[in-house]
């Protein structure tokens, strides 16, 4: 590897922190209408406002141990996590890109797809900003030298909002016939009737921004390769002993699915067509 191409992986990698960093204030505050500017990061059990030094993504929780420096209160290990992988996957946007403007598009998707994970775990929501606003951001990068195109990108968002709206509808009715109800989550008791339709509101404006993003074959991929994550958790976690009628998030599963299809949507497509043929 190039001495060149090393800087700007490690550049990169130290981007996709700071921005997971960042990531982890905004899937905390906004949800709970706060604002990501002020006041400045501080531990949630004594009140102190965190310094500079020991805000430094990854490195300073290892360094404390993954502990407030003043009162001694844990920190949990997701911060951490969601500053590594996010790093991670800026390093690999710009192993597969280059510096150019396709790098920002996949660093854009991938903060985006980190966000919505975040949310929709703590909160059982998918920020409009993130969904409505990512399908937006993903149709005018389809605009920028080697990406997919405006019709292209316009029409399988089009079409991947579409068929989640259908699995919802679907869903909705079969559900309602066999009488089977879903327990909405500790705190959303007010919302219930939004989990009674197999697929949320948020989940089908997700679909649409990745497909917006990645293209008709890249997003089949990141919607199969979601289906397939989340029934193979599902029957792990009732197998566990799991009440069914308790729902599972769908937008990390939908997250994993796009990350797959960003770095390998292709290969993954083109082994299917390949062994498909030879089965004929």
């Amino acid at each position: 590897m190039e001495s060149a191409t090393i800087v700007l992986t490690l550049f990169a990698s130290m981007l996709g922190a700071a921005i997971g960093s960042f990531l982890n204030v905004v899937g905390w505050r906004v949800p709970r209408g706060e604002s990501i500017f002020s006041p400045s990061s501080r531990c949630t059990s004594c009140g102190k406002a965190i310094e500079w030094f020991d805000n430094i993504p990854v490195i300073s929780w290892v360094i404390l141990k993954g502990k407030c420096r003043s009162c001694g209160a844990g920190f949990s290990f997701r911060y951490a996590l969601v500053e590594l992988v996010t790093a991670l996957l800026f390093a690999g946007a710009m192993l597969r890109n280059g510096p150019d403007l396709l790098f920002v598009r996949d660093a854009v998707f991938i903060s985006l797809l980190v966000c919505a994970v975040l949310t929709d775990l703590d909160h059982w929501i998918i920020l409009d900003t993130v969904s409505i606003g990512g399908t937006i951001a993903g149709i005018a990068f389809s605009l920028v030298p080697g990406g997919i195109g405006l019709l292209t990108s316009t029409l399988t968002a089009a079409s991947a909002f579409t068929l989640f709206l259908i699995i919802r509808i679907v869903s909705t009715i079969i559900l309602k016939k066999k009488a089977i109800s879903t327990t909405a989550p500790e705190g959303h008791e007010e919302e219930e009737d939004e989990f009674q339709g197999g697929m949320g509101w948020g989940d089908i404006k997700l679909a649409a921004m990745i497909g917006a993003f990645l293209g008709p074959t890249s997003t089949i991929v990141a919607l199969f390769s979601a289906f397939v994550a989340g029934a193979v958790f599902g029957v792990i976690v009732l197998a566990r002993g799991r009440d069914r009628s308790v729902p599972v998030p769908f937008g990390p599963f939908m997250a994993l699915g796009a990350v797959l299809a960003l770095f390998a949507g292709p290969v993954i497509w083109g082994l299917y067509w390949q062994t498909g043929k030879r089965s004929k």
